[in-house]
């Protein structure tokens, strides 16, 4: 299977519909054999954050202000839920099954753990957005938690036109000069339902695809919708805003270097359009109209 540019082979069989084929980068196999001594070479640990009701640590052997180095332990634990292991710069993980089913094991792992391990490694540089394919190029959306980029992405796969690459976190990486996005896993959470991938989408894309436009959405009093190109410290500002997804220092620091790459290399646009699921067909109309543009 494949997800996140990556194919993952895995001694428990996953459930969930994800790629069997398509493009990817990078081999992972992911196993319960968890290394000898491993757990006892974890000296120090802090909290990242909370999700879905559940606190995140990361634990390792050197303070997390410094760089990792090559073959350094680490442990990233899903309170009370699951535990993975794996030593830096390696391609082989490990996981531990505290109280949880399969179901959420595979939530776990896709939706939240990989992504992290994937920053964390530098293999690609993950910004949360929606990204949506229009004529074999990728359309990038970003916007605060819950602004409707899913559904707005959501709603183009439904058009027949256009092919979800991701819904929440789009990885990218940089090849002769072009950004390059990286399909996540064919699902889509409109209405981000807990512990759910979402609904399984067929109009989906396992294949890289360089990275366009990005807009940026924002609301607006009025029942029209607007795009305008957006440059200097705004485009920064908002970009950074936006979709920055890990805050611990060695990934945040890259990813804004990162970022100014980006702003150098593909236009940005700020789409001003009402709230509420009945604008949507215009919204999109709006995108398609200004893409013909862009070409």
């Amino acid at each position: 299977m494949i997800i996140y540019g990556t194919k993952i082979i895995s001694d428990i069989k996953f459930k969930t519909k994800l790629f069997e084929n398509g493009d990817y980068i990078h081999t992972i196999k992911l196993s319960s054999d968890i290394p000898y001594k491993i757990k006892d070479q974890l000296l120090c640990g802090t909290y990242l954050h909370t999700t879905h009701k559940h606190k995140i640590y990361l634990y390792t052997n050197h303070d997390l202000k410094k760089e990792f180095q090559h073959k350094e332990p680490i442990c990233y634990e899903i309170e009370n839920k699951l535990r993975f292991y794996w030593y830096f710069g390696t391609f082989e993980i490990h996981y531990e099954l505290l109280n949880i089913s399969q179901k959420e094991f595979e939530f776990w792992f896709i939706h939240t753990f990989l992504s992290f391990f994937l920053s964390i490694e530098k293999h690609f540089v993950l910004l949360h957005g929606s990204a949506i394919e229009i004529k074999n190029k990728a359309i990038l959306f970003l916007a605060p938690y819950k602004s409707g980029k899913s559904t707005l992405t959501y709603y183009m796969t439904q058009q027949h036109e256009h092919k979800l690459i991701t819904d929440d976190i789009l990885p990218t990486f940089i090849q002769n000069n072009q950004i390059i996005a990286v399909p996540s896993h064919p699902h889509s959470r409109p209405h981000r339902g807990f512990w759910k991938l979402g609904y399984h989408i067929k109009q989906t894309t396992s294949k890289f695809k360089p990275l366009s436009s990005v807009y940026i959405l924002d609301n607006t009093n009025t029942n029209i919708t607007t795009i305008k190109e957006i440059k200097g410290i705004e485009k920064f500002i908002l970009t950074k805003k936006n979709s920055v997804i890990y805050t611990l220092p060695n990934i945040k620091l890259d990813h804004e270097k990162y970022l100014g790459k980006i702003l150098n290399t593909i236009p940005f646009f700020k789409i001003n359009r009402p709230w509420g699921k009945k604008y949507i067909p215009q919204t999109y109309d709006a995108i398609l109209k200004h893409q013909q543009t862009q070409n």
